[in-house]
């Protein structure tokens, strides 16, 4: 399972900036069209796979269609709208995520139960066509496509090797130890791509990004805030399943049901964060739903053996709403503040850090569960680990630091405060 997940995040996340980069050069509507026929073409190759090497393999393929898709999605958002909309455009963005997020999951458990596994893939197909078609027929805006402009592509491997390698590490060192030959030669050679990069994009004419944008406070901050807020609330997806089904004892259908609290609460914040932050600014709605986050992961680290239903869909949809005031905003910060001909690594930025927050918040918020769990178990003195009176108390101990993690953004936030709105 774990590899299932790895094949497919690792690409992904790895080629976001370079498809980025690629699409500001060679036109995003063009991206977004291969980008769409490629993930048809891996969802058949994913569904008939006859083994699980081969299906490994087509997972990785649709990483790199997906990275084609999200590269150029966030940027035909913003290039299509004025300035003064691209904080209401994003937010409608945003919301379509969240619907899919919390439509996902249902609606791939009932093809599991109907049709088995490859439904999930195969019932995509036709979907992802239709969509392919749209995207083909659509011609290419004025500003799409830039003469003149070399790809760079030493910058492009040696970010994506020190990505994948980073995000790798992570992976494996939670199972073979931070101190593991394999987790640190990772490690190293990572942060070795990763100082081959730099010392590349410092050199090129053209660069995969620019980075002297980090040499802006707000810029960083924005960007270290994206991946903050998915890392606290992302423990919601890791313990939550299993505290309602295991502890309040809700079959797996209505434990499911109530988990889309989140994903709806962020679809419905998200178009109303992105009308305020054309008119407010983005700092402080930023900040605004990194408090409310924060009180969502308070109110979860509340809940007992004994919380009621409507308790739990009111914690977990505060966590949502929050996440969704502040993703929007934020995302329309950094889209702001990287030029036009470069929207595609600004989208591709956003999407890398989000998926870099939940990468961390899992591996983080598992290791403390599983250390806090053995802590309860000692001191509760219970026969074993797995006992189900340690679970309540290390399970609130994650979403009390996790709350914790949301309130250091929360200052990070107001840390850049006017700059962010200019």
């Amino acid at each position: 399972m774990q590899w299932i997940v790895v094949s497919y995040v690792l690409t992904y996340a790895s080629l976001l900036l370079g498809c980025g980069r690629l699409a500001d050069l060679w036109g995003h509507s063009r991206m977004l069209s291969w980008g769409l026929a490629g993930s048809s073409l891996a969802f058949l190759c994913c569904g008939l796979a006859p083994t699980f090497s081969w299906f490994l393999i087509a997972r990785v393929f649709q990483g790199v269609a997906n990275a084609l898709l999200f590269a150029s999605a966030p940027a035909l958002v913003t290039l299509t709208t004025s300035t003064e909309q691209r904080g209401q455009a994003l937010g409608v963005f945003q919301m379509s995520a969240a619907i899919g997020f919390a439509l996902g999951p249902p609606l791939g458990g009932m093809l599991v139960d109907l049709f088995g596994w490859r439904a999930v893939y195969l019932f995509r197909i036709p979907l992802a066509l239709v969509l392919t078609v749209l995207a083909f027929s659509r011609p290419l805006l004025p500003s799409e496509q830039k003469a003149g402009q070399r790809f760079d592509l030493v910058g492009a491997l040696t970010l994506a090797a020190s990505v994948a390698g980073f995000l790798f590490t992570i992976s494996r060192g939670q199972d073979l130890g931070w101190t593991s030959p394999l987790v640190l030669s990772l490690l190293m050679g990572s942060s070795m791509c990763f100082a081959g990069f730099v010392l590349t994009e410092i050199r090129v004419v053209a660069p995969v990004v620019d980075l002297s944008l980090f040499r802006h406070p707000a810029f960083s901050i924005a960007n270290a805030l994206n991946v903050l807020a998915s890392c606290s609330m992302f423990a919601i997806w890791l313990l939550v399943p299993y505290y309602l089904v295991n502890t309040l004892g809700y079959p797996a259908t209505t434990g499911g049901l109530l988990l889309t609290a989140t994903p709806l609460a962020t679809a419905l914040a998200a178009p109303l964060a992105g009308r305020l932050a054309d008119r407010l600014g983005t700092g402080v709605l930023s900040s605004f739903g990194l408090v409310l986050e924060a009180l969502g992961l308070w109110g979860i680290s509340q809940l007992d053996n004994h919380s009621s239903a409507l308790t739990v869909i009111i914690a977990l949809a505060g966590v949502g709403f929050g996440l969704g005031m502040f993703q929007t905003p934020n995302m329309s910060f950094v889209m702001g503040a990287i030029p036009r001909e470069q929207q595609g690594v600004a989208g591709g930025m956003s999407q890398m850090m989000r998926t870099l927050g939940v990468v961390l918040g899992v591996t983080s918020a598992s290791m403390l569960f599983s250390s806090r769990r053995a802590i309860h178990t000692e001191q509760l003195q219970l026969p074993k680990v797995d006992d189900p009176h340690s679970f309540i108390p290390a399970f609130q101990d994650v979403f009390l630091v996790s709350a914790v993690v949301c309130m250091v953004a929360v200052g990070l936030s107001l840390l850049r405060g006017k700059s962010a709105k200019r």
